[in-house]
């Protein structure tokens, strides 16, 4: 598996498990947050455990998406400013991540 993918992907299991959690450490109730973080990391660790095919970049535009969500759903929620940014930072990352992986794919690059 390319390890750039690897690599994208083993963050995004972290970044997901944040999502996850961070309603639970601030005291905030963000179901979007927690649905979104698993399916992040579910994805992620599903990728990256080499557990699909690595030709297909699917999975990756999946958490693309799902990031630019989270950067959207920051400024819809607004509830706080630690909602706002956790939900913004954490788009950024999760869709960035998933873009690169997205772009690392082999078929994105096929051989000549």
């Amino acid at each position: 598996m390319n390890t750039k993918i690897k690599t994208a992907s083993g963050i995004n299991v972290i970044a997901g498990l944040w999502l996850i959690i961070t309603p639970f450490l601030f005291g905030f109730g963000a179901t979007n947050l927690i649905v979104i973080g698993i399916i992040v990391a579910v994805l992620s660790l599903i990728q990256s455990m080499g557990a699909v095919d690595t030709e297909s970049s699917g999975i990756s535009y999946i958490n693309t998406t799902l990031g630019a969500w989270l950067i959207v759903s920051g400024f819809i929620m607004m509830a706080s400013a630690i909602v706002f940014w956790n939900s913004v930072v954490l788009g950024i990352v999760v869709g960035g991540l998933a873009l690169w992986s997205a772009t690392s794919h082999p078929k994105m690059h096929p051989k000549m």
